[in-house]
């Protein structure tokens, strides 16, 4: 049986946490959209990782993580990534990267600094979105390319004549070289050459021999390029409906397709937030939650949990479960608002609007439920909850007509209730 991992929000639901339980039972682990830009928080024996490209599975022995042909791969970071986790788990992670995957190479991040590109909105500044535009402009940099050396510095040369005409007053441009950069490709690859291959025919054949395989997604559904809120999205498709491109399989069957949703919302950077809080309760859950990004270190914008974006995710990815994390961060506030409809224009509507502008004037329309006073970090059973927090999963899941499967109420793998469904 396969299944994907899927964010509902603006990213930072959680996902690291999920995967990496899912990941101890699964044969291959697939990351398919997103670069350096994603951040994931797992805890591995007691050790706390923030990993940025590596899939789950590569904590765990007889798994094969593959990074799919829909991501952007900065060498430098996968390499560091691995040679953190090796240390770790005493052995190499059984890799493989996919052949057409892009790279991101020092001229794509120097290219966000010389535009200022995505400063408006808030990006990670990693390369991300000039390497994706390099894709759709058919002048990117593939993983396939470094098995051909000759042709890998053609075409970087190719690329950097235009961007050198382009910036002729950037100093930091002129000095980058085609041959120069090529070697730092090659040498930061060198332990990775082995491993770059034809990703969708390993994942199709896994598929086909009834293997498990779990697909892991980077960033949530708001930050889609497509259907997230734009332009303050990521350059990928972040969604279910990406997964069957970027692995090259159309309609891959995936009978579980798990959402993740955080118990309240959070934003990193800039654009609409319709629930955000502007209270010194925000502040508090930012504290209480270590709502920092994983990547950039910034603060995260929190607010209550928007189920009129939520059932737009859970719509976009057809989820067949929730997984709700960070439950325990709302233990001790007195009352927590649910949004379930929009104010807009005088008018009360209950479908997430596209158009940024559109979004910004939305008026949250709240319903109130008690809280609960207690901790329940320490809780093995859903029945061990406190009512009220019972009463707020059960809640989630008559507003959005979906089970929730799994209840995470602390950052430690131990700290999950799994609900038979």
């Amino acid at each position: 049986m396969s299944t994907a991992v899927l964010g509902l929000q603006w990213g930072d639901e959680g996902k690291g946490k999920i995967t990496h339980l899912l990941a101890r039972d699964a044969d291959v682990v697939v990351r398919f959209n997103g670069g350096p830009n994603a951040g994931h928080t797992v805890i591995d024996r007691g050790v706390k990782f923030g990993t940025h490209l590596i899939p789950a599975g590569a904590f765990h022995p007889g798994t094969l993580s593959i990074l799919a042909g829909g991501m952007v791969v900065d060498l430098e970071v996968l390499a560091g990534e691995i040679s953190q986790i090796a240390d770790h788990i005493g052995r190499v992670p059984d890799l493989m990267v996919a052949e057409n995957s892009h790279l991101i190479l020092p001229y794509h991040r120097l290219l966000e600094e010389l535009e200022g590109s995505g400063a408006h909105f808030g990006t990670t500044r990693r390369g991300i979105a000039p390497a994706y535009r390099d894709k759709a402009a058919k002048v990117g940099i593939r993983a396939g390319d470094l098995l051909r050396p000759r042709v890998l510095e053609e075409r970087i040369d190719r690329r950097l004549a235009l961007l050198k005409r382009l910036w002729p007053e950037s100093a930091e441009m002129q000095a980058l070289s085609a041959s120069g950069l090529a070697t730092e490709l090659l040498k930061a690859a060198k332990p990775l050459i082995g491993s770059i291959g034809d990703a969708t025919g390993r994942i199709a054949g896994a598929l086909a021999a009834g293997k498990r395989v779990l697909f892991e997604g980077a960033q949530g559904a708001l930050l889609d390029i497509d259907h997230g809120t734009y332009p303050y999205v990521t350059s990928s498709s972040t969604t279910f409906a990406g997964l069957g491109n970027s692995i090259g399989i159309p309609s891959p069957e995936v009978t579980r397709r798990i959402g993740v949703l955080k118990a309240y919302t959070t934003r990193v950077g800039e654009g609409p937030f319709p629930t955000e809080m502007g209270d010194p309760l925000g502040s508090e859950l930012r504290e209480r939650g270590g709502e920092f990004g994983v990547t950039t270190g910034r603060p995260r914008r929190c607010g209550w949990l928007d189920m009129v974006a939520v059932r737009h995710a859970l719509f976009v990815n057809g989820a067949t479960e929730i997984a709700l994390t960070k439950l325990d961060t709302l233990s001790g506030v007195e009352e927590i608002k649910l949004c379930c409809a929009y104010e807009l224009d005088g008018t009360t509507i209950d479908r997430f609007p596209l158009a940024a502008e559109a979004l910004e004037r939305c008026e949250p329309v709240y319903e109130v439920l008690s809280g609960w006073g207690e901790s329940i970090d320490g809780a093995g059973r859903f029945e061990d909850l406190a009512t009220e927090a019972r009463e707020y999963v059960q809640r989630v899941e008559e507003l959005t007509a979906t089970p929730v499967g799994i209840v995470s109420i602390g950052p430690a793998p131990e700290q999950t209730i799994h609900r038979k469904l």
